[in-house]
C-alpha cells in the first residue's frame, strides 16, 4: 500500500515589498487586509488559507523578494489539479508586478504546462 501524503499545497508568493505582499494577499483571499487563518473556497474540493506574511531579511534571496505571502491549499477526494491551477493562473497574472511562485518549495514559472503536472502529482499522489 502506498502511503499517502497530506491534502495540502503549500504556495509561496514572492515580492518585492510590504505593499506588494499586502496587495497579494488581498488579491488571493478576495477581501482586503485578510487576516492569518482566514479561508476561501476557490474550487470544488478545495480551499485556500492565507497564513502570514514575512519579511526576509537582508541577504542574496531579499535582493528578488524582500516578501514572502504564505497559503495552503487543502483539498479532498473531489479537488480536481486542473481546476486549481486554472484559479491560481488567473488570480497570479492579475497582479501587475514582478512576482516570485513557490509550490512546496519548489520555485516555478507561472505557466501552466510545469504548474499543472507539479499539482497534478501532488493531488495524484494524496487522494
Amino acid at each position: 500500500m502506498a502511503e499517502r501524503v497530506g491534502r495540502m499545497i503549500s504556495v509561496e508568493v514572492g515580492v518585492a515589498d510590504e505593499a506588494a505582499g499586502a496587495g497579494i494577499a488581498e488579491l488571493m483571499m478576495g477581501e482586503s487586509s485578510p487576516v492569518s487563518g482566514c479561508e476561501r473556497a476557490i474550487t470544488d474540493g478545495s480551499v485556500l488559507r492565507y497564513l502570514r506574511a514575512f519579511s526576509v531579511p537582508e541577504s542574496v534571496e531579499a535582493q528578488r523578494c524582500a516578501v514572502w505571502v504564505d497559503f495552503g491549499i487543502t483539498y479532498d477526494e473531489n479537488a480536481e489539479a486542473d481546476s486549481i491551477v486554472k484559479w491560481l493562473l488567473r488570480t497570479l497574472k492579475t497582479y501587475e508586478g514582478p512576482i516570485v511562485l513557490r509550490i512546496d518549495t519548489t520555485e516555478i514559472p507561472i505557466d501552466e504546462g510545469p504548474l499543472s503536472a507539479l499539482i497534478r502529482e501532488k493531488v495524484r499522489q494524496s487522494v
